[in-house]
């Protein structure tokens, strides 16, 4: 009698090791969509994180934009009407600040009344300005056609001076543009200006200013050796540096020109006090950084603080402290 053996066990083990297959399959595909949400979860955790943290060093610099304000305001009204130097609590830079253990913050506040202002040229009949600018120029060994630029670039007319340029040879370039024919905005305009070298802006724009006021005054207790020194023919570099490295704090311009007469020919260009700010502030927060500069009119008048221009677009240290002995 035949002898049937028993069921094959051969198709039972290969549909095993296709269900194990598909299970491993399964587990990996799982695997790896949890791991992709995970992925995307921590990136939108630290997309939010890093817009909180933006957001919270905006706050932090506006914060001090606020307290400039508060500060200029009372030096103004309480601690020091009528006479501004470097000796006071505003001109003080504040150190790097700790914010709770998750950043710092560093800002100081430049008087803009103790620098060369280059919208003097928008309004300069008699070309004192220019020449005032030329010689500037001729200190830093920078070239002299830049006063003819820049007076060009600022006046409203479409005449061309020396080694200027207007409109026709603006039209010229590429891309074409006008010049501006006001006052400049900010300090970056220079970068338009024909043929001009970068190298150059670079130095100039560590030794001049922009206030809206075309006749703007130079505060004789906060100017900068470089600016005295570009007032008139008589002053001596060496006097203008003397000067800008002494602690100062003249009362009114009359004591002033009485200790340095070198400049009796232009004190109606001077004053003791300052109307025009610049703030600069930043603040990192881990990976996040925001700087600030702002730019502060002050009313003589009654002390009231207007806000002129904002930008979040400059990098901290754009401008350095003027270097000034002081005293205590």
């Amino acid at each position: 009698m035949a002898r049937f053996g028993g069921p094959s066990t051969a198709p039972a083990s290969g549909q095993r090791g296709i269900a194990l297959i598909s299970v491993l399959l399964i587990t990996a595909i799982l695997i790896g969509l949890t791991t992709q949400i995970l992925s995307s979860q921590h990136l939108v955790i630290q997309q939010n994180q890093n817009t909180f943290e933006q957001s919270q060093a905006v706050q932090y610099v506006l914060g001090a934009e606020e307290l400039t304000r508060q500060v200029l305001y009372d030096d103004a009204v309480n601690s020091g009407p009528g006479v501004d130097h470097l000796d006071e609590f505003w001109a003080q830079p504040v150190l790097p600040l700790d914010l709770d253990g998750i950043g710092v913050m560093q800002a100081y506040v430049l008087d803009l009344n103790r620098c060369f202002n280059l919208n003097w040229l928008a309004d300069d009949e008699d070309k004192a300005q220019y020449k005032r600018l030329q010689r500037l120029l001729t200190h830093l060994q920078l070239s002299p056609e830049l006063a003819d630029l820049i007076k060009d670039w600022v006046d409203s007319d479409q005449q061309v001076s020396a080694l200027g340029a207007e409109d026709s040879a603006y039209q010229m370039q590429t891309p074409p543009h006008f010049a501006a024919n006001q006052p400049m905005l900010d300090l970056s305009e220079l970068n338009m200006l024909i043929d001009v070298d970068p190298l150059e802006v670079q130095v100039l724009s560590g030794e001049v200013c922009l206030v809206p006021d075309t006749q703007s005054k130079i505060n004789v207790n906060t100017a900068a050796a470089e600016t005295l020194y570009a007032l008139d023919n008589a002053i001596s570099i060496q006097d203008a540096q003397a000067i800008a490295q002494a602690a100062r704090n003249y009362q009114n311009v009359a004591e002033f020109v009485q200790n340095h007469p070198e400049f009796a020919a232009v004190q109606q260009r001077l004053s003791v006090t300052s109307e025009y700010f610049l703030l600069v502030a930043e603040a990192r927060l881990n990976r996040s950084r925001v700087s600030l500069t702002s730019v502060l009119y002050r009313d003589a008048s009654n002390g009231r603080i207007t806000l002129l221009h904002r930008d979040f677009g400059k990098r901290f240290g754009v401008k350095t402290k003027p270097e000034t002995s002081q005293t205590g």
